[in-house]
């Protein structure tokens, strides 16, 4: 019998979408998931969620290795697409720093923005917390913190 993923059956998803998600936008291409990873990916934007795809070392070398200090995406015409669920499946079971988490599944959210990056906590319905480190120069907050409130309401949102 096939299930989707929950929670507490995966550490990657929170339950992929049942259809193809609407335009997602992306928000960084420089996205990590914690201090100790250093590979970069994607952070996407998405009606029912977040969804973090890695690009992989040699994407991070190019970014690191850029003439100037630019943003990874183009902060006024940012890139939008969408994603079957089956897209989002892949993703996230291609790479273990991938990540889908629906807006329903998030308890808590804060936004951090740095003088060298931003970032975004978050608490999890099942008690597990996730970060998604992204350059300040990709900016972004705008976007999430108006999509993390309309999604959990300004009483789950912080930063």
């Amino acid at each position: 019998m096939d299930r989707e993923p929950s929670v507490g059956q995966s550490e990657r998803a929170t339950g992929y979408p049942d259809e193809a998600t609407a335009a997602c936008t992306l928000i960084a291409a420089s996205c990590t998931t914690g201090w100790f990873d250093w590979i970069h990916g994607e952070l996407w934007l998405c009606p029912g969620g977040l969804l973090r795809r890695s690009l992989g070392l040699w994407a991070t070398v190019r970014h690191g290795d850029m003439r100037g200090v630019k943003p990874t995406v183009g902060t006024q015409n940012r890139p939008t697409r969408s994603f079957t669920p089956d897209e989002v499946r892949r993703i996230v079971e291609s790479d273990r720093r991938n990540r889908w988490i629906r807006w329903e599944d998030i308890s808590h959210a804060t936004l951090k923005g740095g003088l060298v990056d931003h970032s975004l906590h978050l608490e999890l319905k099942d008690g597990s917390r996730r970060k998604f480190l992204w350059l300040r120069m990709d900016g972004g907050l705008d976007l999430l913190r108006a999509a993390l409130a309309r999604a959990l309401g300004s009483l789950h949102v912080t930063g």
